[in-house]
């Protein structure tokens, strides 16, 4: 190659590190915030978004331009970023399953629970490791079967892995990220049908549930997922449809990792950059207009501008926009996450029984002056005192009185429920029966003779013994 040849950087090298360190920054305080709230599926996402843009402006000031006599090998830096990047492809959409299944999970009103036991949530944090990191470190471990040499270079786009031109790649890579898109479509859907189907109880839902979700945050992350699943399945179904339609070679280990798996491939682009990598800068940006604009960021904006004492500036900053009230605020929600959950329980139960009311139809009036009914029927009247006799308990007599009811005030509730007086008068009368039968007061306590129940002789014998009377 000529040594007089001149190589000028292209606007690409220039606008991608630029674009990728914006989302660097703007990424990162979504990415504080799910961490501090334990939100590991929107956690994860964030992560891999800002691993790949991280990578972008790396590698795009590595390698600027097509002198590839110039370039350094990138030993370490690359075999790291090759591994990194095939559990980027997986990762992301996997972290995609494990939002929209927690949010269709919420509005599941027919597996409610009003407090998940330590190994549910053992369970659930279990599937969301899984979803969000195992099935990408599968990724890592299955790319080595099927990598041909130990990475390559492309100009700005820096450290690509390699993929070999045998049919075990799509087995084993490249047919899962659309798989994985399918899923997310599916609890799109059904996210969408339990919205609509529960629109009315949609809020109560989210306080009832075992989240940190509002309203507010649920909807962004259903349509940050919506919009990502949206490119991100076009792209993983055409990046498959490429790499079946290549003409295949047979599999061979001894192949792919002969002797010359150690070689390093330099490829010039003439200042073109892989499409893939927009698409990273693009979700970038998509996750701060999602995650960084809402109202829980902005507090957090206001708290670290706080602490770097941009305070004594603008002393705005002291007022919290969320307002005063937090401990007010804690317990209120509290209260009603409890009664918005034994709500939803009671609706849950009430679908599967069957209440029969009363008859509301008011009884025919009576003209000719015969006492109707209503007016027979005698509602309660005061219970006497329960009176002490011997050692247990009897009702004096109970007196009811029928006031006189005219046609045309409404007739109470008690009035018109005879089995509800029998019942209240057999309990009023039977239950210190009971208690005093088995030797105990009203609230289970052992009883002594007291005045009025003990004879004048024995008052007599205790009182010249010297004991009180209560």
């Amino acid at each position: 190659m000529d040594e007089s040849t001149t190589y000028p950087v292209p606007p690409a090298a220039i606008v991608v590190p630029l674009l990728a360190l914006i989302t660097l920054v703007l990424d990162t305080p979504p990415f504080v915030w799910h961490i501090r709230n334990r939100n590991v599926a929107a956690s994860s996402l964030v992560f891999w978004i800002i691993l790949t843009n991280l990578m972008n402006f790396i590698n795009a000031l590595l390698w600027p331009t097509d002198d590839i006599a110039q370039w350094w090998p990138g030993q370490i830096l690359c075999d790291i970023e090759v591994k990194l990047m095939t559990a980027v492809y997986i990762g992301v959409v996997g972290s995609l399953v494990c939002i929209m299944r927690n949010l269709a999970r919420v509005l599941n009103t027919e597996n409610t629970v009003l407090y998940p036991s330590k190994a549910q949530k053992r369970r659930r944090a279990a599937i969301d490791m899984l979803l969000c990191f195992g099935v990408p470190c599968y990724m890592m471990i299955a790319h080595y079967i099927v990598q041909p040499s130990r990475y390559y270079i492309f100009a700005i786009a820096g450290c690509t892995p390699p993929v070999d031109r045998s049919w075990p790649k799509l087995v084993l890579m490249f047919i899962w990220p659309p798989i994985f898109s399918l899923v997310v479509v599916y609890y799109s859907v059904l996210v969408i049908h339990r919205m609509r189907k529960y629109r009315k109880e949609f809020s109560s839902i989210l306080v009832s549930s075992n989240s940190n979700l509002t309203k507010n945050r649920f909807l962004r992350l259903f349509l940050m997922s919506v919009a990502l699943i949206v490119v991100f399945l076009p792209v993983q179904a055409y990046l498959l449809y490429q790499n079946s339609i290549v003409p295949m070679l047979p599999y061979s280990w001894d192949l792919v990792h002969g002797d010359d798996w150690g070689d390093i491939m330099l490829f010039p682009t003439g200042g073109v950059v892989a499409f893939d990598r927009w698409i990273q800068i693009a979700f970038g940006f998509a996750i701060f207009l999602f995650f960084g604009t809402g109202q829980d960021a902005k507090e957090m904006y206001r708290e670290w501008l706080l602490a770097i004492g941009c305070g004594r500036i603008f002393p705005s900053l002291h007022r919290s926009s969320q307002g005063g009230g937090n401990l007010t605020s804690l317990f209120g929600s509290q209260t009603s996450s409890i009664g918005s959950r034994t709500r939803l329980l009671v609706q849950k139960l009430s679908r599967h029984s069957i209440v029969h009311l009363p008859s509301k139809t008011p009884p025919p009036s009576n003209s000719a002056g015969t006492p109707s009914p209503t007016s027979e029927r005698k509602p309660f009247g005061q219970l006497s005192p329960i009176s002490e006799q011997g050692d247990r308990f009897s009702a004096s007599t109970v007196t009811f009185t029928a006031p006189q009811v005219s046609p045309s005030e409404p007739v109470r509730a008690h009035a018109r429920s005879p089995w509800l007086k029998n019942f209240l008068v057999n309990t009023h009368l039977a239950a210190p029966n009971r208690r005093m039968g088995a030797g105990l007061g009203l609230y289970g306590v052992a009883i002594e003779p007291r005045l009025g129940t003990t004879s004048d002789s024995t008052r007599r014998d205790k009182a010249e013994k010297g004991d009180s009377l209560a």
